[in-house]
């Protein structure tokens, strides 16, 4: 819970939905992730003109870090105008720190609810 950046902004629809989505799946430590969503800021995380975005968990009560036993602890698969991506959520001293988008070819924005795969 560092300082965070003069250019934070809350989470746009899509980007709650795909943390959504993220944090629905059950793996270690999940419980934890999720009091961290309430005030939950974005960052734009990559220069490459893809959506990935450096999530910035605010103080507050309440909010716990979470014990888990990978860095990337989840990831949902997407598809939009037919091209193939994921989105990797990235866990760093428990707590969240990144929505990572991955793609074989062009850069891919963060994928509207209605691509992601089930």
């Amino acid at each position: 819970m560092d300082a965070t950046p003069a250019d934070a902004r809350p989470l746009t629809r899509a980007e709650e939905s795909v943390l959504a989505a993220l944090l629905g799946q059950t793996f270690p430590g999940v419980e934890a992730l999720r009091t961290q969503t309430d005030g939950l800021l974005a960052t734009p995380g990559c220069t490459c003109g893809c959506g990935t975005v450096d999530l910035h968990v605010t103080r507050r009560p309440g909010v716990r870090r979470a014990l888990v036993v990978s860095s990337d602890p989840a990831a949902v698969g997407f598809r939009t105008e037919g091209e193939p991506g994921t989105v990797v959520l990235f866990v760093q001293d428990g707590l969240l720190d990144r929505l990572e988008i991955l793609s074989v070819d062009d850069p891919l924005s963060m994928p509207e609810p209605a691509d992601l795969e089930p």
